[in-house]
């Protein structure tokens, strides 16, 4: 996607939360746009007013899911509007036809609890085997994925930007394993679309979820998935509404008979009416995303996570993966990967989310680790400040 940044100073503008605090919580919540905001403001006019854009914003329903296949290099009948990454999740898990003895491959310490309840679910229902990898010092464990999976693995699921500690999943041995055997290779995108470069061909998956509240700066209740239309079409939802089937030219009102067509591709996974003002603004969002360049956008923020990983390291602080690198993307995480979904916590690391948000320095703290999560209105000078303030806090 093309690259041409936007100067930081003007960009900013378009995120007023950056005038008074630094804000490093995206893997959170990221922010919105003035456009994004702006973007709404029609449809809750017409909404107060009692009028029926319901034609209008069925075709936006269209266009913003090409915009998102677009920006992931996938096609438009590859992509369903979702509520949240969790229901892609779930909708993939819930469409194969499972036999007993079959079995999923994940390592649950990395991954968000969403991406594990539904797998303990179809466990327990279609008596499968959960298997689960080791974590290697925070990091998914490529080889270890890789000999887990065999001949009776359907899905094999994994972030490809974990919550915590953040580093990035080298994909491709995974993806060439799930290939060899025919398994669904599932990422979950949460803490990375939007923010890192993305394109689900290079990256070998079969699905890919996201919801549009994190990188893409959308709302809540609004997501996407992604399934690669050779699987989707041999899919069977476990859920059906009238925007899942294929009725032709007949209106949503239309009587339904005794048989039915789903829809082709991945559009057959959606149920029910859409949120209008989640996709109204995940349009407008992923508009200026892709005018600014995902390439763009990723250089910049590891750019910033670099620089900020580098000085709280020089500190002395506990940097989950220690020097930048590979691992390297939009979060930086600081504590002992040890206390990870653990009860135990280390209290400097509460103490210096306390000193940092007094400071109006907006981080969060995940399974004991102390968070920071970059987007493309973060610089350099702000790295600087976190640092300056750490170094306060230790004195």
């Amino acid at each position: 996607m093309a690259s041409h940044f936007l100067p930081l100073d003007l960009l900013r503008q378009e995120f007023p939360a950056t005038e008074s605090a630094i804000y490093m919580d995206v893997a959170n919540q990221g922010l919105i746009s003035r456009t994004t905001r702006t973007s709404m403001d029609q449809h809750f006019d017409n909404r107060l007013n009692g009028l029926n854009d319901e034609e209008r914003m069925m075709e936006l329903v269209e266009r913003t899911r090409s915009r998102f296949a677009k920006f992931i290099a996938a096609e438009k009948d590859e992509i369903a509007i979702t509520k949240n990454a969790s229901e892609g999740i779930n909708i993939i898990g819930n469409a194969i036809i499972w036999r007993p003895g079959d079995n999923v491959v994940l390592c649950r310490q990395l991954e968000h609890a969403n991406n594990i309840l539904p797998w303990l679910q179809i466990r327990d229902k279609h008596r499968i085997e959960l298997r689960t990898v080791e974590a290697d010092n925070g990091a998914l464990p490529c080889d270890a994925l890789v000999k887990a999976i065999d001949s009776r693995t359907r899905i094999v699921t994994v972030s490809t930007v974990t919550m915590v500690p953040g580093f990035k999943t080298v994909m491709e041995p995974t993806a060439e394993a799930c290939k060899r055997v025919g398994a669904f290779l599932l990422a979950d995108a949460s803490q990375s679309v939007g923010i890192l470069d993305t394109d689900v061909t290079r990256l070998g998956v079969d699905g890919l979820v996201a919801s549009s509240y994190k990188g893409l700066m959308g709302l809540y209740g609004l997501g996407f998935l992604y399934c690669r239309r050779e699987w989707a079409d041999r899919l069977s939802p476990a859920y059906l509404a009238r925007f899942s089937v294929d009725l032709g030219d007949a209106p949503e009102s239309a009587p339904i008979f005794d048989s039915v067509k789903l829809r082709a591709g991945a559009p057959r996974f959606e149920i029910g009416h859409y949120n209008f003002p989640g996709v109204i603004a995940v349009y407008a969002s992923i508009g200026q995303l892709m005018e600014i360049g995902t390439l763009a956008i990723e250089q910049s923020v590891a750019s910033v996570a670099r620089r900020l990983a580098s000085g709280l390291l020089d500190l002395g602080l506990p940097v989950c993966g220690g020097a930048p690198g590979n691992h390297t993307g939009s979060i930086v995480a600081l504590g002992d990967p040890a206390f990870a979904g653990s009860r135990e916590s280390d209290g400097r690391i509460h103490s210096l989310h306390e000193h940092l948000l007094e400071k109006q320095v907006i981080v969060s703290v995940r399974r004991g680790l102390l968070r920071f999560s970059l987007h493309l209105y973060n610089t350099a000078d702000e790295a600087d400040q976190v640092i300056a303030l750490a170094k306060n806090w230790l004195a």
